[in-house]
């Protein structure tokens, strides 16, 4: 059958939602449908957010009238919501079936206020399927009367970049950070992690929330010599720096679906993770993973002795990398993805 055309709006680079709408748009492309892409972060960039939406819907507009699009898919986050759902307004007073591809929080009624809330629902006018990352995300929505086909589609990632073979974890020395370089996501609780452990090496990977953070992080881990930030990675070089990690720490405040236990699960990286958001989603403890407390840096240090005392991290990280590919993989949802689109 003749494949349709996809507009997809959103973020192309930086963080999580720009990886999905990549992904996202790789597995339709790779499907035979006819793709393009209107970069809205590209657009936020360059100019301010006021100027970068109008010049979005603009855009929007023009590129419906050239593409002919029979449907346009946005990825969109909890934030700024209402100005990023309005790319589906458009799209829908112009004839185009419109799909939302929403990051929201897991708990989605309660972290809303009620004018937040009551906006979501306005969108019911303009979107005709949404895509929500976990499930009880998406029955918030039903059981509050959303009255639309919502799906559930986990984050995930393309398996392709990843290394053909791993060492084994008992041959992994570092223990890594890997995400935003931010107070509230523990950076600095792993480096008090790292005074009482002189014997490890501790590995930073991300880019620093602001400069003052910068600065007061590389003070103190700049006196401490099995401490050491690599800066911002993407791709093979991330993957390979997980590769060579027994433990993920990432005693986080705040945190929603973070890629970055998906991708280190698939790389045999044995995560130590705060419980907020959608984590449990994603890790069990025991099983693929282990819970810790953010702001109690003794006891992650004690987690991390009593873990290396194991014999059974080969066990937890092999049980992680099958759950993934099961789960959180471009070939684990694109026919779930595609039934979408088709059936809209």
């Amino acid at each position: 059958m003749s494949r349709q055309r996809i507009l997809f709006v959103g973020g192309t680079t930086g963080g999580g939602v720009a990886t999905i709408n990549n992904e996202v748009t790789a597995i339709f492309r790779t499907a035979g449908y006819e793709c393009r892409q209107l970069d809205t972060e590209g657009l936020k960039q360059r100019l301010p957010v006021a100027l970068a939406y109008l010049a979005g819907y603009l855009l929007l507009v023009l590129e419906i009238l050239r593409f002919r699009p029979r449907t346009v898919y946005l990825q969109c986050a909890q934030t700024g919501y209402l100005h990023q759902s309005l790319f589906l307004l458009w799209a829908k007073l112009l004839g185009r079936r419109t799909i939302a591809h929403f990051h929201a929080k897991s708990n989605l009624r309660e972290s809303c206020t009620p004018g937040q809330w009551r906006r979501i629902f306005f969108s019911r006018r303009y979107i005709d399927r949404m895509i929500l990352l976990t499930e009880p995300c998406r029955r918030s929505l039903v059981e509050n009367g959303w009255g639309k086909p919502a799906y559930v589609i986990p984050n995930f990632i393309d398996t392709s970049g990843l290394p053909d073979s791993l060492p084994p974890v008992r041959e992994r020395e570092q223990l890594l950070y890997l995400g935003r370089m931010d107070e509230e996501k523990g950076i600095f609780d792993i480096l008090e992690v790292a005074r009482m452990l002189p014997e490890r090496p501790f590995v930073f990977v991300g880019n620093f929330a602001d400069k003052d953070q910068e600065r007061t992080f590389t003070a103190q881990a700049g006196a401490l010599a099995n401490v050491d930030w690599l800066g911002p990675m993407y791709d093979r070089r991330k993957y390979e720096v997980l590769a060579r990690s027994r433990y993920l720490l990432f005693p986080t405040r705040r945190d929603e679906f973070p890629m970055t236990l998906i991708e280190a699960t698939l790389l045999g990286c044995i995560p130590l993770v705060t419980l907020v958001g959608s984590v449990g989603e994603i890790i069990t403890e025991g099983f693929n993973g282990f819970f810790i407390t953010p702001g109690d840096s003794d006891a992650l240090a004690a987690k991390i002795a009593e873990l290396d005392a194991r014999d059974d991290l080969q066990v937890i990280a092999d049980q992680g990398r099958r759950s993934a590919l099961e789960r959180f993989t471009s070939d684990g949802v694109r026919d779930d993805l595609l039934a979408i689109v088709e059936q809209s």
